[in-house]
């Protein structure tokens, strides 16, 4: 174990508000005694590779190379030789957690675009190129999803929150700003370049716009019939190649491909069962390639005729990304060889020539995952789960030893009688884990063959346009869980039968509202709601947050009130010994007697905080609350007398109570146990 820190914290005395009931409240201030907090780092637990973005195009050495971001912190630049799989360079992509846009200019020069900080990189040809950050090419712009280079090497991207198209000219150093491409979305996600025309694509819902490069006129295309009118869609992905548009309909599993004759103004043909993120540009025969029912499939838009290949890539996660063409100094692959890279890592390879085709391990190394979960689990181990390329890990309390599994990414985790139930986005599913069987998973980590499913998939929300299970609460016989919606408003409340794995799902429960926290009190499950969904989009109707009763022998809920008038979100609950229930909103402690329906206790722990940054637990050995407040401030509360101090004062975003009364923090990708003497 190295970087052991201990932290003494005097007791600061937190504001206790008046119980609101009519019922007397035990309020205190806080304690003179001056805790003692130890810090121990546990290093890592989830590791992965991740490579969304990518393109094929001249190297370091003028060869032709994969280029891919790698997702990490930071992110890195890597060129990988498609002979080999082996890479030929590496750099950091200062500053950038990773990126879905790479893209090649004409004379070799790679863009990549960030996510969460929208910069914009640029790696000109040479051997010793640094790559260089350009900084935001629109300052209100946080994302940059897609970009595409024209001929004239200008570059072309779409951004979040603002929707809005841009092109950076690299000969003159400006920056065009199209603007919004529809009043009150917030995602372009997708983009093509084709002659004088860009082609944007939203979420959500799905609208697809092309525009004049040079006066800046939109006009917005008509989408497939075959579609409707696009509402819960998303134009995921777009590729232009010989008059024709591909615009991929779904998510970022699968989704509905159509093709659009540019010059006819129609589409042609539309193709289900189609994985992301690129289509090829056209090879032997005019054939363009693409990810079809798990299978790498030919496709020749004249004809819209398919050819099987004989490369199946199992599992849920098959997205190919940076697939070109390449010409490889071996006789066993002659002519044009189709190359492209998997997600996780791997390179796959086809040759139309002679069918030859194989997945190549490539070295890329895998990298730190962040945290999307933390739980500690009545036996004593600790659980997390991973943002973005996933991963589920099992630790040890005392070591930090990490078992680790490849899986979807998690975002709520519930041990409860020797099962593990995951949330896991997207299409807010909800899976059980028997922990006294070998791993399974055959969407993420297949066993040997023959082997069970383990864990199993209960639920799957996708045709009730739900994204992310949030929140998970064990209901004795049942498991609740509460999720947040995709493109409308509005979670749903699902009880889960934990002895048959039935389900009922229940929408709405609380008008326009979100569910993101979970208890079972009073006899009830109780929940604890968002204004938001889960992509922040459409704008919210509601503006509090709402806590809510539901009774589960009934199937009805039993109550519903605002507990803290103006705040937005509700993100934590926690039952003390006494059966009180409290919840956190913003920076105010609150607790209810549920029976009463009524808040009986309010602490002001950060005046001022809002939002949905806050974790809370409980220590019922010792009856002992634990809040983490806006991502930052860790208080301890006595739950009897209301009485708070502040322990630590650090950055972190996810907080678990073992139950020996030992803390788990996670910030970013790392791990941290923390113990509170005195």
């Amino acid at each position: 174990m190295t970087d052991r820190r201990t932290f003494i914290r005097y007791a600061a005395t937190v504001t206790a508000v008046p119980a609101l009931s009519a019922a007397p409240a035990a309020l205190g201030v806080a304690s003179a005694a001056v805790p003692t907090v130890t810090v121990d780092p546990l290093g890592v637990p989830l590791r992965d590779v991740l490579l969304i973005g990518g393109t094929v195009a001249p190297g370091p050495t003028g060869a032709p190379v994969l280029w891919s971001a790698v997702s990490g912190e930071p992110a890195r630049l890597a060129a990988i030789d498609p002979a080999t799989g082996r890479t030929v360079s590496t750099q950091a992509l200062t500053g950038a957690p990773g990126s879905y846009a790479v893209a090649a200019a004409p004379d070799g020069t790679i863009y990549v675009g960030a996510y969460s900080t929208g910069d914009l990189y640029r790696r000109r040809p040479g051997p010793d190129s640094p790559v260089e950050n350009l900084g935001r090419p629109l300052p209100s712009e946080t994302y940059l999803w897609r970009l595409a280079v024209d001929e004239a090497g200008v570059v072309y991207g779409g951004t979040f929150p603002g929707a809005r198209v841009f092109a950076f000219d690299p000969g003159t150093g400006e920056t065009r700003d199209y603007g919004q491409v529809l009043p009150g979305a917030q995602y372009v996600r997708s983009i093509a370049v084709a002659g004088d025309k860009v082609y944007a694509g939203t979420q959500p819902d799905a609208h697809l716009f092309e525009i004049d490069k040079s006066t800046g006129e939109r006009r917005e295309l008509p989408l497939p019939a075959g579609i409707g009118g696009g509402a819960g869609l998303t134009v995921y992905d777009l590729n232009a190649y010989g008059g024709r548009l591909y615009a991929r309909f779904g998510s970022a599993t699968t989704g509905t491909l159509g093709v659009y004759d540019i010059q006819a103004g129609r589409w042609t043909d539309l193709i289900d069962g189609v994985a992301g993120l690129d289509v090829s540009a056209p090879g032997p025969g005019g054939l363009v390639y693409l990810t079809r029912a798990g299978r790498l499939t030919g496709y020749h838009p004249g004809t819209r005729r398919f050819t099987d290949t004989p490369l199946v890539f199992p599992g849920r996660v098959v997205n190919n990304r940076g697939i070109g063409w390449v010409t490889l100094a071996d006789p066993r692959w002659p002519g044009r060889t189709l190359v492209g890279l998997l997600w996780r890592g791997d390179m796959f390879r086809y040759n139309p020539v002679t069918g030859r085709a194989d997945v190549v391990s490539t070295d890329v190394p895998g990298e730190p995952i962040p945290l999307a979960s933390l739980h500690a689990g009545a036996s004593g181990t600790v659980y997390v789960g991973g943002y973005l390329n996933g991963g589920f890990a099992r630790v040890d309390p005392d070591t930090g030893a990490p078992t680790f599994q490849r899986f979807a990414q998690v975002e709520s985790l519930l041990e409860t009688g020797g099962q593990v139930y995951l949330g896991a986005y997207p299409d807010s599913r909800l899976y059980r884990y028997d922990l006294g069987r070998s791993w399974s998973s055959p969407e993420y980590s297949p066993g040997l063959p023959g082997m069970p499913d383990n864990p199993v998939k209960l639920v799957d929300l996708k045709s009730a346009d739900q994204v992310r299970a949030r929140a998970l609460t064990d209901a004795g016989d049942k498991v609740a869980y509460g999720t947040m919606p995709n493109t409308t408003l509005g979670g749903a409340l699902v009880i889960v039968d934990k002895a048959n794995g039935a389900a009922t799902v229940h929408r709405p429960v609380v008008t326009d509202s979100s569910i993101v926290s979970l208890a079972r009190a009073g006899g009830l499950v109780v929940g604890g709601t968002s204004i938001d969904g889960g992509y922040s989009v459409p704008r919210p109707t509601q503006t509090e947050a709402r806590l809510f009763g539901w009774d589960v022998g009934s199937d009805s809920k039993a109550f519903e009130f605002t507990p803290v008038p103006g705040a937005t979100a509700i993100p934590a609950l926690a039952v003390d010994r006494s059966g009180l229930l409290w919840g956190l909103a913003g920076g105010q402690l609150f607790a209810v007697d549920v029976a009463a329906r009524s808040v009986v206790r309010r602490v002001q722990l950060a005046p001022g905080v809002s939002g949905s940054r806050a974790r809370l637990g409980y220590d019922a050995d010792r009856n002992l609350l634990y809040a983490l407040v806006a991502g930052q401030s860790l208080f301890r509360v006595d739950a009897s007398t209301g009485a708070a101090t502040l322990l630590l004062d650090r950055p972190a975003e996810f907080l678990a109570v073992h139950p020996d009364g030992r803390l788990f923090l996670g910030d970013g990708p790392q791990l941290y146990r923390v113990t509170v003497s005195g």
